[in-house]
């Protein structure tokens, strides 16, 4: 049994022997998947120890044929060396058609199983179109609102990959992509930038990058974005401050897309009619005008936009509130206010009335405890620098006891009746008033001799003592006391007995006057003196008239006339009868009064106040204002100037005959 059992382990392990010696066909090197460029020429590896069948290359499942030229595929060819067992599958010019899944087979024998390779990918890549921005070369975008660009890179294979740049940097944030299926195993690359415009965006370049495996630099794409917003807008006031009662312009700047723009302007919040220019003026502009608010609304197609400006008007200080009176009790607080308003606002400084010293500033001044010194007038004074400056008065009444303002000592005559005067000037009123002296007390009324009486004046209270026929007794000592309801205050009061001014003095008094007013009387003699001789100069005139009657008349009898004011006698003279025609001659300081051109032939009558020129001659003549009906009527014209010694030497030669003068 257990030869038996060798001999069948024997012969099995025979067996074993026979069958592995005979060797099975393997792959020493299968294909690898590979990515080739369109058109260039790749080669897949196969090679196969102890072929045994029939070796053959499949593309996608689909046997190419065993033949190593492999008729029908132009393009392909199993090269190597054969007795290496070396099937290499050798593509030229790949094409997109030469994609796909390669596979490296053996066929099976009567004692061999056939063996197939690992699949091996070939992938061919196919550069995409150029990138193309699908919204165009230029973009118009409105600021703030968010817009999609798109850009796309087709037919590419695989599909393009995508990016987008502005100024330099890569925009990571806000992008979409997708791919499209664009047949025969192309795909389209798709982008879409969710862009956010920006103001300063505007004219800036977006950047479109497409990249793939088949290219071997990026290609690129540009638009410009063309920003359209609002207008942009900044009011600006010239000058910047404004002096009340002047003019200001109100200038609207604005920055559009697009530029045209439209603009209305408003007053705190009213609408301005009509004005609707870049450039609002106004003029005569008044405090009142001070921190209202204009509003300038800008326009364009794509909305409205606006800006304020705060007006600031400068004016000089204006009051608000003003105590004019405080009354405090002596010894309490007090505050006197004085509010100003004004643009700057103004700096207020607290003086007393009488003084330059600076008790404070601001719209109070306090004081914490007062006495009666600090009763008076206080002034508070606002000054608006460029603008001028303004002052109010405040009066401080301390209450206090009464203060006795009258002279220590007064004056009476001897015999005559005498007055003493006590006055109580500060607050409150008196409440009571009386005189003392020599155990008599009189408040109001008479006392023999003497009589009290009370009055208000400016100022306080007065109480006078009036002594009637003063005796030597009465020059003493008298005391006012006067009560309010603070408290009480005596003063003592001397009556003294007035002096005689001495004799010497009231003849020097007298002379003096004396002296004073001739004097005076003959300043005013002079001066009257003066202005007579002006008048005479000005007004006076010589006239003379000059008659003659027929044949009958001896030649030439002059008659003088003095006038010395025509105007005067104007009107108190009749004029002459018609047919007589008298011819009065003057003789003016006027150096051209003789040149006056002729008015031809002497007229019939000159009026009163009336002129003619000689025709001859061209003197001037005048009507006296006189009546001379009672001279024998004028046969001819006769005329003649004279000088005033010629006249006063003919009028002495000649014989003697009546003479009118005529002095006004």
């Amino acid at each position: 049994m257990r030869q038996l059992a060798s001999i069948v382990a024997c012969l099995a392990l025979a067996g074993l022997i026979t069958r592995g010696s005979a060797q099975n066909q393997v792959f020493r090197e299968e294909p690898e998947s590979v990515a080739v460029r369109l058109g260039e020429t790749v080669t897949l590896n196969c090679a196969i120890d102890n072929v045994a069948g029939i070796v053959q290359w499949t593309k996608d499942n689909f046997a190419l044929g065993s033949d190593r030229a492999l008729p029908g595929y132009p393009r392909l060819t199993i090269t190597g060396d054969v007795n290496r067992g070396q099937y290499n599958l050798r593509i030229e010019g790949t094409l997109l058609e030469d994609d796909g899944t390669y596979q490296c087979q053996a066929s099976p024998t009567e004692n061999q199983e056939g063996i197939r390779s690992q699949n091996a990918q070939l992938t061919v890549y196919l550069p995409p179109d150029d990138p193309v921005i699908e919204e165009g070369s230029s973009i118009s975008v409105i600021a703030g609102q968010p817009k999609n660009v798109t850009c796309r890179a087709n037919n590419g294979k695989p599909a393009a990959t995508l990016t987008w740049w502005k100024d330099g940097q890569e925009i990571t944030e806000g992008i979409t992509y997708i791919t499209e299926d664009a047949g025969d195993k192309k795909k389209n690359g798709v982008s879409i930038l969710t862009l956010n415009p920006a103001l300063d965006d505007h004219g800036k370049v977006l950047l479109c990058k497409s990249s793939n495996p088949a290219m071997d630099d990026t290609k690129e794409t540009t638009t410009q974005l063309n920003v359209e917003h609002t207008p942009v807008v900044v009011v600006q006031a010239s000058p910047p401050l404004v002096e009340e009662g002047s003019s200001v312009s109100l200038s609207c700047e604005s920055r559009a897309n697009p530029g045209e723009v439209s603009y209305k302007w408003k007053k705190d919040g009213a609408v301005l009619a009509g004005e609707n220019g870049r450039v609002l003026r106004l003029n005569n502009v008044l405090r009142e005008d001070n921190q209202r608010v204009f509003t300038c609304d800008a326009t364009n197609a794509v909305g409205t936009n606006s800006a304020n400006i705060t007006l600031s008007v400068q004016y000089g200080p204006e009051a608000l509130k003003t105590t004019e009176q405080v009354i405090v009790d002596r010894g309490t607080s007090a505050t006197l206010v004085c509010q100003w308003n004004g643009n700057p606002v103004p700096t207020i400084m607290w003086t007393k009335k009488g003084s330059s010293t600076v008790l404070g500033t601001g719209d109070s001044l306090t004081f914490p405890i007062v006495n009666q010194s600090h009763s008076g007038t206080y002034v508070c004074t606002a000054v608006v620098p460029g603008s001028g400056e303004a002052s109010k008065e405040v009066v401080l009444i301390v209450n206090g006891p009464p203060i006795i303002s009258s002279f220590e000592v007064q004056y009476a005559s001897n015999g005559a009746e005498g007055q003493i005067e006590c006055l109580s000037s500060n607050s409150p009123p008196p409440s009571r008033m009386a005189w003392t002296w020599n155990g008599v007390m009189l408040e109001t009324g008479t006392d023999g001799r003497f009589t009290a009486e009370q009055r208000d004046v400016h100022g306080g209270r007065l109480t006078v003592l009036t002594v009637s026929k003063v005796q030597s007794d009465d020059f003493a000592d008298y005391n006012c006391t006067v009560w309010n309801r603070l408290g009480s205050t005596t003063k003592i009061i001397s009556l003294r007995q007035k002096e005689p001014l001495p004799l010497a003095a009231i003849v020097g008094g007298a002379v003096a006057a004396l002296v004073l007013i001739l004097v005076i009387v003959l300043l005013v003699f002079v001066f009257c003196h003066r202005q007579r001789k002006k008048q005479g100069a000005s007004n006076e005139s010589i006239t003379r008239l000059e008659v003659r009657e027929g044949q009958e008349t001896p030649p030439k009898e002059k008659v003088e006339i003095i006038h010395r004011d025509h105007e005067a006698a104007k009107d108190k003279v009749p004029p002459p009868p018609p047919q007589r025609k008298y011819y009065i001659t003057a003789d003016y300081d006027d150096r051209d009064f003789s040149s006056k051109t002729s008015l031809g032939a002497p007229p019939p009558w000159t009026p009163p106040g009336g002129t003619y020129q000689d025709y001859k001659n061209g003197n001037l003549y005048s009507n006296p204002y006189n009546n001379y009906s009672s001279y024998p009527p004028v046969s001819e014209h006769s005329y003649e100037r004279a000088s005033i010694a010629s006249r006063a030497s003919r009028a002495s030669e000649a014989p003697k005959k009546q003479r009118m003068m005529t002095h006004v």
